[in-house]
C-alpha cells in the first residue's frame, strides 16, 4: 500500500498542480485496490492535504472520480494508437490486444472506468452539470476502433455495413472476455479466442 505523503504548500499560481496531484492520489489508491479509501478524507490524506483544500478544485467526489476516468481513457487511448500505415487488420489485432493488456494490467482503474468503483449514470443524477463531460468520456478510444475498422473495410477486409455499429460490437466483444477472465481465471479459455472475438466483431473476410 502507497504511505501518504506529507505535502508543501503550494506557491502562488500552482492551483493546477494540485488539482492533478488530487487526482494521482485518487488513482494510486485505486491501483492499490483500496477502494474503500476513494472518499474525499481518503483521498486527501494520500495528496499530503487537508480534505477543505479539495473543494477549491473539485466541488465533490464524483467529478474527482470523473477527473479519474477521463486521465485513464486518456491513458488507454495512447495505449490504442498504432501506426496508420500498417495493414489495417494487423492494426486491429493490436488494438485489441492492446485493450486486453490494459485491461489486465491496471484492472482497478478498468473497472473504475466501467462503474466498480464508481457509476457514471448515478453520478448523473447526483450531478447533471456532468452531462456534457460525461457524453463523451471513452469516446477517443472507441473512435481508434471505428476508424481502423473502416480502414478495414475500405481495404476490402472486412464485410461490416456499420463500422459505429460494429467497432460497438466489437468493444462489447473485448470488455466482455476481459471481465470474465478475471472472474473466471480457472477455465479453459481457448487460446485463439480474442483472435475469434476479433474476427467475428469485426467482419473480417
Amino acid at each position: 500500500m502507497t504511505t501518504p505523503r506529507t505535502r508543501a504548500r503550494n506557491r502562488r499560481g500552482e492551483g493546477a498542480q494540485l488539482r492533478d496531484e488530487i487526482v494521482d492520489a485518487a488513482m494510486t489508491l485505486l491501483e492499490d485496490g483500496d477502494g474503500q479509501n476513494v472518499t474525499l478524507r481518503g483521498i486527501a490524506r494520500q495528496a499530503g492535504i487537508s480534505a477543505p483544500s479539495i473543494y477549491p478544485h473539485f466541488p465533490d467526489l464524483d467529478s474527482i472520480l470523473l477527473a479519474v476516468a477521463q486521465r485513464a481513457f486518456g491513458i488507454l487511448e495512447r495505449e490504442l494508437s498504432a501506426p496508420d500505415d500498417a495493414d489495417p487488420v494487423e492494426r486491429l489485432r493490436a488494438i485489441c490486444t492492446a485493450y486486453l493488456t490494459f485491461a489486465e494490467g491496471r484492472p482497478h482503474q478498468y473497472r473504475m472506468m466501467f462503474g466498480a468503483a464508481w457509476n457514471a449514470a448515478q453520478a448523473l443524477d447526483r450531478s447533471p452539470a456532468m452531462a456534457d463531460e460525461l457524453s463523451v468520456l471513452g469516446m477517443g478510444a472507441f473512435e481508434i476502433f471505428r476508424r481502423t475498422l473502416a480502414d478495414c473495410v475500405t481495404a476490402g477486409r472486412s464485410t461490416s455495413a456499420d463500422p459505429f455499429r460494429d467497432a460497438a460490437a466489437l468493444w462489447v466483444g473485448l470488455h466482455g472476455f476481459a471481465q470474465l477472465q478475471v472472474a473466471a481465471p480457472l477455465f479453459p479459455w481457448p487460446p485463439e479466442l480474442r483472435d475469434s472475438i476479433v474476427d467475428r466483431m469485426a467482419l473480417l473476410a
